[in-house]
């Protein structure tokens, strides 16, 4: 308990000396979470290529590929092996509607 209590005193000098998150930052993070969230929304329609996903989520496809990339290091995508010029993304665990 003490050990605790020292904890959110440090955490309150940190945050002190450091001062609020920028409005751009806490925008820019905003941006990316609604961006990753209409990828992962578009998927759960099923497994879509890259391209088809920058289309669903309005972005262009390098910034869609590079949320891909990510969601995909994180573990909440995988690829799908498939036929044609692009892989195609799923949901991990292939949670997408059927």
């Amino acid at each position: 308990m003490a050990n605790t209590v020292k904890l959110a005193e440090q955490l309150k000098k940190l945050n002190e000396l450091r001062g609020p998150v920028p409005q751009e930052l806490r925008d820019r993070l905003a941006a990316q979470n609604k961006a990753q969230q209409a990828i992962l929304n578009a998927l759960k329609e099923g497994p879509k290529t890259a391209p088809e996903l920058a289309a669903a989520a309005g972005l262009p496809a390098d910034k869609a590929l590079w949320y891909l990339v990510g969601l995909r290091k994180y573990g909440k995508i995988s690829d799908v092996v498939g036929r044609g010029d692009y892989p195609k993304y799923d949901l991990k665990g292939g949670e997408a509607k059927k």
